[in-house]
């Protein structure tokens, strides 16, 4: 089958809706700001497996900001109804090091007592006024490229980064448009797949999924990043799902269409070399972020797998040379 977007039923929908983050303030430069940029305010929480998560990690180290916002690490287990937990496994702590937190719950009721909703990775926390400034993984990685920079050397602020950074003014809104639509159909298609309910539901996610493969796939043709010579904040949205793509989705979200190693040479290749490359682009930000083992328990313990875990591939991602 040859898939193209013309194919595709225009009048299916998913009933697989992606979450809506509740809270989106920024970070300002401006000191009268109620969220002014400051070293040692904030501290970003991730989990180490989620995707969306990853993205935000992957800006922190490309920006180098250990020593002007804190990290907090939770473990891939959930606390039942309480979200998110600190248990030692995972790559996290016993408890939360920046506000003693056991759970994600006691978090989020902390920033409003009457939310309701998903207690999700990633958030930015202001410990300052305690309480969520931002929940959206976008978000967060913008504020990260851009809103601490005065405290960055020169060479790694945004304006001075050649072609004027992760999101440049002059491809804001190309970067948008196709950062939207992997954000839809890679991102999210992924689990629209996993998740569908129907067999409907099901074929629509996987040929807007593998439509967008083949038109990356057509992108990288003759280029070394989406964009150009230069990484952008959309190489780093779509980079989480490509990596766990041939070991975790493809069999668990029964996305068994094609793999990425086998059928995509040039997006093969780009996620080789902005995975083992280390320089002045991808400082080791993506492989250093990169945690299969993590990967793979967090989702089969999501699949309830009986917590099995599975043994393959038995090679992660292929070397450069390959």
């Amino acid at each position: 089958m040859s898939l193209q977007a013309k194919d595709i039923p225009p009048k299916l929908t998913s009933s697989f809706t992606p979450p809506v983050s509740r809270f989106q303030s920024q970070i300002s430069p401006d000191p009268s700001a109620e969220f002014c940029s400051e070293i040692g305010r904030y501290a970003l929480y991730i989990h180490l497996g989620c995707p969306w998560a990853h993205r935000t990690n992957i800006v922190y180290r490309l920006k180098q900001l250990q020593e002007i916002v804190d990290l907090s690490v939770v473990s891939i287990h959930r606390g039942g109804t309480n979200g998110w937990t600190y248990d030692s496994t995972g790559g996290s702590e016993t408890i939360d090091h920046v506000e003693g937190f056991h759970n994600f719950r006691e978090m989020y009721e902390k920033a409003d007592p009457e939310y309701e909703g998903s207690y999700s990775v990633p958030v930015l926390w202001d410990r300052k006024s305690k309480t969520i400034v931002n929940n959206d993984s976008v978000q967060i990685m913008r504020i990260l490229s851009y809103s601490f920079d005065e405290f960055l050397a020169p060479e790694m602020r945004e304006i001075n980064k050649p072609a004027g950074g992760l999101r440049p003014v002059s491809l804001a809104g190309e970067i948008d448009h196709l950062g939207d639509s992997i954000e839809s159909d890679v991102n999210w298609g992924t689990y629209k797949c996993g998740m569908a309910q129907t067999q409907e539901d099901y074929d629509l996610a996987m040929e807007l999924l593998f439509v967008k493969f083949e038109e990356l796939e057509g992108r990288l043709e003759d280029r070394k990043y989406l964009f150009g010579d230069h990484i952008t904040e959309t190489d780093i949205r779509l980079f989480p799902t490509v990596i766990r793509f041939d070991m975790a989705y493809y069999t668990i979200f029964n996305c068994n269409w094609k793999q990425i190693r086998h059928d995509y040479p040039n997006l093969h290749r780009w996620l080789r070399h902005i995975y083992y490359e280390v320089d002045c682009e991808t400082k080791d930000a993506f492989r250093s972020t990169t945690h299969f083992e993590i990967f793979m328990e967090g989702y089969a313990l999501s699949a309830m797998r009986m917590k099995l875990v599975p043994w393959g591939p038995a090679v992660p991602i292929m070397p450069l040379d390959a």
